[in-house]
Formats: C-alpha cells, sequence, structure tokens
C-alpha cells in the first residue's frame, strides 16, 4: 500500500492538495442547498442564488488557499492551479443545466416517460442518479475520493426518495454532508497551513 501511495505522480498529489481545504466541497454544498430551496419552491428555472457560490470559488481559492500553499508547492505552473479552479467551477454549471431540465418544472414529464417496474417517484431516482454521477465523475477527474461518498449518499437518499420521500431530501441531505465535511477539511487545512505574517499582511 505504502509503496502504491509513492507512486502516485506529482501532479495528482498537488491536485490533491490544492483540493485539501474543503472549499469545492462547501461551494458545491452551497449549489446544491439552492437548488434544494428551487425544488422546494417549485420553481421552473434555477434561481440567481443557486449560481452565486459557484461565481465565489476563484475568489476562495485566492484568498484561503493560495496565500497558505503557494505555487510552487502546487507545481508552479500558474495555468495549471487555475484550470483546476476552472474546470470544477465548468462542472458544476453543467451539472445544475442537466439537473435543470430533467427536474425543475419537470419538463420532460420523467414520471410519467420512464416507467420502472416498483411503484415510486421514477423522477425523484432518475434526478437523484444524475446527481450522484455527476459527483462521480468529479472524484474521478479530480481525484477525490471523498466525492464517491458524496454520490453514495446522493443515490442512497434517491432510492429512499423514490419510495416515500419528496424530490428535494436527496439533495439537501448530500449538500448537508458536503458542508459539513468541507466545514471540517477547512479547518484542518487552515490548522495544517496557517498563514504567516508576510502573508497575512498581503492578505489583506
Amino acid at each position: 500500500m505504502a509503496e502504491k501511495k509513492n507512486n502516485v505522480p506529482p501532479k495528482i498529489k498537488a491536485l490533491r492538495l490544492f483540493h485539501q481545504d474543503g472549499i469545492i466541497d462547501i461551494i458545491s454544498g452551497a449549489v446544491l442547498v439552492n437548488f434544494g430551496f428551487d425544488i422546494l419552491n417549485q420553481s421552473e428555472t434555477t434561481s440567481l442564488y443557486t449560481w452565486i457560490p459557484i461565481l465565489l470559488l476563484s475568489s476562495l481559492k485566492n484568498k484561503t488557499t493560495l496565500p497558505r500553499l503557494g505555487h510552487e508547492s502546487l507545481g508552479g505552473d500558474k495555468n495549471q492551479i487555475k484550470r483546476w479552479t476552472f474546470f470544477p467551477a465548468a462542472g458544476m454549471v453543467l451539472a445544475m443545466v442537466v439537473l435543470g431540465i430533467f427536474t425543475l418544472g419537470d419538463q420532460i414529464d420523467l414520471q410519467n416517460t420512464i416507467i420502472l417496474p416498483f411503484p415510486g417517484n421514477s423522477r425523484n431516482l432518475i434526478s437523484s442518479s444524475i446527481l450522484a454521477a455527476a459527483l462521480f465523475i468529479a472524484g474521478y477527474l479530480i481525484s477525490l475520493k471523498r466525492f464517491y461518498v458524496y454520490a453514495a449518499v446522493a443515490l442512497g437518499a434517491g432510492l429512499i426518495s423514490y419510495f416515500s420521500l419528496p424530490l428535494y431530501f436527496p439533495f439537501l441531505l448530500t449538500a448537508g454532508v458536503m458542508l459539513a465535511y468541507g466545514a471540517r477539511l477547512m479547518i484542518t487545512f487552515t490548522r495544517a497551513y496557517p498563514l504567516d505574517d508576510g502573508r497575512k499582511n498581503n492578505e489583506k
């Protein structure tokens, strides 16, 4: 096992370190909370509040993560580091667009279009499956295993929601898990990589 860990490419190690601050978890969780409320309020389109957290991703990384780690510990390639922020943000936008089409306003009429063998709400299961797939793909592309756990939570909540609970349940539950774990990661990260006096002054 130790040998396998040592064989992890430096780029992947740097990518994992960059996302060890919990910011991407907190941002994703905040997006899902707002999307859950869009469902709860029976909105036909995604509200502005759902998109706002995505816009904060880059500024939070620049204000919190980079001053603590520095570019050198992340490989020194500034363009690559920008891509590590841009692609997750673009992925969130794409996921929300797809979820909005399949979920908000039920534009495709999933309940009547897709008939499953067991009685239940197919719209709930399909929407949560899309969310789970998005989280799984994100975990694979940015090499973060915790996103596989989030995907499992979303899919499990979707199965429960299929039989008895409302559509917003998988989204709010997954968001709660992401926010809680993201907050824990951020606390751990800021303690492990405190700002020195020079960087504090630059941050101000």
